[in-house]
């Protein structure tokens, strides 16, 4: 009798010890998964997140630790601009050039070889309450607007300038582009008798307060009319540069980012290095084309 009682006692020992074992762990994993879910639930401040000398927005699209490199090296690539040299050498300056604002959606819109420009998220003008795209230098090549227009089933209105007169042919497919086309050349004051037009007073002419997309290939007047392209407001500037020198182009890519535009895509010819395709987007219009995530402004 006294074996069984002690033989029913341990049966009983062990069976109770291992009830608390298991009532030990159940609490244990009760407990984590709370907590853990509790930790997740905490508010994530801008404190939480590293951030460089100026602040950074998080950004859900790039990987953190990506950003950081991108903004650490913003200061030495400002150091690295300074060896620009005023003459045709652009070593220093294509080696430099990043984006500045990361563009999501980025399509070469436009013949593939030469006449192509990098659009930054076009599918964003279908949100657009009105859209307007300027284009300066047809040179019977309107490809970049038939190719847009297509893109956006016409969303956009057209307005393109040439300093000549363009063939039927070329004004024909312009005007199925949803386009007007104006004899025009782009110049610091206005004389109609020379069709030399403003940029404000060609704006007007239309009745347009703001473009949207401003495609710019005219052979170098470029640099004759920058301070017009800086006085209205553009969101989007697709411009090829003919600099005379790597600073004067480096010149002309500071003076837009001064004024508020990000460099989001360049493309160096590969025949003539001194002529290279640049796109920016002003920071006003950063919402209307879904940029989230600001890599870092080092050109200004």
């Amino acid at each position: 009798m006294d074996s069984n009682f002690r033989s029913l006692s341990k049966h009983r020992f062990i069976i109770g010890f291992l009830i608390v074992i298991g009532l030990i762990v159940l609490f244990h994993l009760n407990f984590h998964e709370k907590f853990d879910a509790a930790f997740t639930q905490l508010p994530i401040t801008a404190s939480t997140w590293p951030v460089s000398k100026n602040f950074f927005p998080p950004s859900n699209e790039i990987d953190q630790n990506v950003l950081n490199l991108y903004r650490e090296q913003i200061s030495q690539r400002q150091k690295y601009l300074l060896q620009v040299p005023d003459i045709q050498d652009y070593f220093v300056l294509y080696n430099t050039l990043v984006p500045e604002v990361f563009c999501r959606d980025l399509v070469r819109i436009g013949f593939i070889g030469d006449g192509g420009k990098w659009i930054c998220n076009p599918s964003s003008v279908q949100s657009l309450p009105e859209c307007v795209v300027y284009s300066l230098g047809i040179a019977e090549d309107p490809s970049f607007e038939e190719s847009f227009q297509n893109f956006t089933q016409n969303k956009c209105l057209v307005r393109s300038f040439d300093k000549d007169l363009q063939s039927s042919k070329t004004m024909k497919r312009i005007s199925a582009a949803n386009g007007v086309f104006m004899k025009a050349l782009i110049a610091g004051k206005t004389n109609k008798s020379m069709n030399h037009y403003t940029f404000k007073d060609i704006m007007n002419t239309f009745g347009d307060t703001r473009v949207d997309i401003l495609k710019i290939d005219i052979e170098g007047a470029e640099f004759d009319i920058q301070d017009e392209l800086i006085s209205v407001p553009i969101c989007q500037i697709l411009i090829e540069i003919h600099g005379k020198s790597a600073q004067h182009t480096l010149q002309l890519l500071k003076k837009f980012s001064i004024y508020g535009f990000y460099l989001f895509s360049y493309e160096i010819n590969g025949r003539y290095h001194e002529l290279s395709e640049y796109s920016f987007i002003h920071q006003d219009c950063f919402k209307d084309y879904g940029i989230k995530t600001i890599y870092g402004k080092y050109l200004s």
